[in-house]
This record gives structure tokens, sequence and C-alpha cells, in this order.
């Protein structure tokens, strides 16, 4: 079938009152690009079971089999009674709610787990686990509700699936990709892409996108996604070694700050490497260490982290002189020294990186503000090096965008001595 004109749609009140953001619909837009499926435009509805059915039957008219649509929707799965999405779909395409086994097995171990005072919710939450009888059903392995996959008349496809992001995108990934390759074609188009640490957006289009005669004339087109502590740039076009070319200014341009998907890259990097890695952190809580483990497979590479929130700890166990937190205070350049060295010696890696920081709202001062930060990365044979950064972002994400901040910073270090 040919590529489908697509519309991402997010539902809940939640959303449109203003009190929480959408940010599942950029996600999924530029995952379907990359994948060669154009997002004609974004919607936000409310749990108004009327205004979704409305807004789904004239989405669905605009369909043909030459003309196929595909609408891309989340929330509205859970069992309260202003989740939705079951009610109008079952509506829309003539179904009957059944019950999925695999989410019901699911959600009853977990009530089970919760214990007999809730076997009364047990019976309003089955909702949760149904799906439409004349649907697809969208396994979820993250959470409880399943997504599911509806044609609402010839040529127009309705993939629904929980609003939780951690859920969507596992589903997304693993169940609703494959089925987007089955049934429509993608355009013929070639896609690459690039991170760049340390970017932004507005940036980026200035210094570079500006200047690019295909990407202007439309022979070639650009995404780009503000992540943490980075960019994501997508280069897309018919023309294969035109991406290709794109790719490679943008290398050229920014040079070491480029990486392809880094959380990928590096845990491959240690891996071939027979490298071991392990991290002193105070600001960052052991995120470093989180991100690091996030992966199945880390415990090749990754041995231990130790999380040095005080300076007794610093001292005590990891080994930071009293003399260099008294003289240069524990947010410093021979702090984040100490820290990594070690570290190092302490986890027995042969690699090490510290981080210590201010993340706010308090404990800044004028000569070391709120945001200030310093990244030791220890490489074994190595003389460690020693980052300061600036950040002023609030707090979550000044932990964040610290903690994938230092994995580049290993990684570009030894990516250079290779």
């Amino acid at each position: 079938m040919n590529s489908p004109r697509v519309t991402v749609i997010s539902t809940g009140s939640e959303l449109t009152a203003g009190r929480s953001q959408d940010t599942n619909s950029s996600w999924i837009a530029n995952e379907l690009f990359g994948l060669g499926y154009s997002t004609q435009k974004f919607l936000v509805l409310p749990d108004d079971p009327k205004l979704i059915r409305d807004e789904l039957k004239n989405l669905a008219a605009e369909a043909s089999r030459e003309n196929p649509v595909l609408l891309v929707m989340t929330g509205g799965l859970g069992p309260t009674e202003d989740d939705y999405t079951l009610e109008v779909v079952c509506e829309l395409t003539s179904s009957q709610p059944i019950l999925n086994e695999k989410a019901h097995d699911r959600l009853q171990a977990l009530y089970r787990l919760r214990g007999k005072g809730f076997q009364e919710a047990l019976t309003t939450a089955l909702r949760q686990v149904s799906i439409p009888s004349n649907s697809t059903v969208l396994n979820n392995s993250v959470g409880i509700a399943p997504g599911f996959w509806s044609e609402l008349q010839p040529g127009a496809y309705l993939a629904c699936m929980p609003g939780v992001p951690s859920e969507m995108v596992t589903m997304f990934k693993e169940e609703l990709v494959p089925l987007i390759q089955k049934q429509f074609h993608s355009g013929e188009l070639y896609s690459d892409f690039l991170f760049i640490w340390g970017m932004s957006e507005s940036l980026f289009q200035q210094e570079f996108i500006e200047g690019i005669e295909p990407l202007k004339n439309g022979k070639a087109v650009w995404g780009v996604a503000a992540k943490k502590g980075f960019i994501r740039v997508t280069y897309q076009s018919e023309n294969k070694s035109l991406v290709e070319e794109l790719i490679q200014k943008t290398k050229e341009k920014y040079s070491g700050l480029c990486t392809g998907d880094l959380f990928e890259e590096f845990p491959k990097f240690l891996s071939e490497k027979k490298l071991t890695i392990g991290t002193i952190e105070s600001c960052t809580g052991g995120l470093a260490a989180k991100i690091l483990t996030d992966r199945a497979g880390s415990s090749d590479y990754f041995l231990g982290s130790v999380v040095s929130y005080s300076n007794l700890i610093k001292e005590n166990i990891v080994g930071v002189k009293k003399e260099t937190l008294e003289a240069h205070g524990a947010v410093s350049e021979e702090t984040a020294t100490e820290m990594a060295d070690n570290g190092a010696r302490l986890l027995g890696t042969d690699l090490a990186i510290s981080i210590t920081g201010i993340a706010g709202p308090g404990g800044g001062t004028p000569a070391k503000k709120v945001g200030t930060v310093f990244i030791g990365t220890h490489i074994k044979g190595e003389k460690t090096e020693v980052k300061e950064l600036f950040l002023p972002f609030k707090r979550e994400l000044f932990r964040e965008v610290v903690a994938a901040t230092s994995l580049y910073l290993m990684y570009n270090r030894l990516r250079k001595l290779v």
C-alpha cells in the first residue's frame, strides 16, 4: 500500500488544560520520519468521547485504498471513567470489548501481589486489559494496558497506544513499527542521523542549516529533536549520496561534537575493547550509572558506582583528601580529579567517570553558581581530564544533561585514543 498521510493524536484533559506536556507526539513523528513516513499534523484532544469519535471519523473519511491514512493515538487506555479510547474505537469498528489474555494474566498477578483488598477493584480494571474484537493487539511488555491496531474503514488505520511514555516507546518499537512497515510502503527515501553534543536547535539552524542549498531547495529535508545534552539531527532524501554528503558536512562542521547513537555505540565500544568502567557521582545521584546499566549485558563492562553525595563519603570512602576539600571545595577540578582517580582504584576499573556539581536550586555562591559542574574522566595509563561546565537548567534537567554528557566526554576521549 502507498505511503500514508499520518496524523499523530494525543488524548488527555490534562494536556488540553496545560497541566501536562505532550512529549509523545514529537517523539512518534521523529521516529516515523526516520522510517520514511512524514507526519501531516498533530492533534491534542481532551477526554471527551464525542470529540474523539468525531475527529477520528473525519480523519478516516479522507482515506481510500489509493491514499491511505494512518492515525497514531496515545492515551485513554486506563481503567478509570475518563479513559474512552476503547469505547470509541469499539463503536467506530462495530466491535465488542474482549479480554486480552496476556494482559489479563499480568493484571491478575499484579492484584494478587496487592492482596485481597484489591479484588473488587480488579473487576473495574478489566477494561484496561480489553481490546476491540475487530482489532490486532499491540502487546505491552512494560505495563498492563495493551494497545491495538484497527481499520476504521478501507484505507484508514488507527493505532492506539498507552499515554505513559515508557510503555508507548517500547510498544511502538516492538509492536507497531513491524505492522506499519508490513502495511505501508515508506517513501523511497534514504535517511541518516547524528547526535551533536552541547548544541541547541536554534544555533544549529542558524550556523549550519540556513547555508545548505539542498535543504533550501527541497532536494533533502531535515529534522532536529532536542534531547538531554544533545540534539538529534536527521536528514532524508531520495538521493542517498546527498544524505551521505549532508552527514559528512555536519561532521566536518562540528568535528568531535558528533556521534552516532552514543547509547548504542559506547556500550558496544566498551564490550569490543574489553574495558571496564565505574562512576563516582555526587550531584547526579547515580544517573550516569543508571544510563550505563539500562542496557542488557552491561555487567560485561560496568563494575559499580559510588554516590558520594556528602564530603564525608568523598573523604572516607572515595579517598578525596581533606585538604583538597578544604582548600578547593567539593565542587572543583581538584576534587573531581581525585574522585576519578581514587574511584578507579576503589572499583578496580579501567575507566572511571566522576561528577561533582551544584544542581540547585540552592547551594550556589557568587564564585560557583548553581549549574556549575566538574566532570572527570579517568583512563588507565592516561592523565585524568576534568571538564568544567555551566548548565543553568532546572534541577532535574541539569542532572539528566550532566549524566548523559559525562558518557559523551568519556567516549569522545576514548575514540581519539584508538
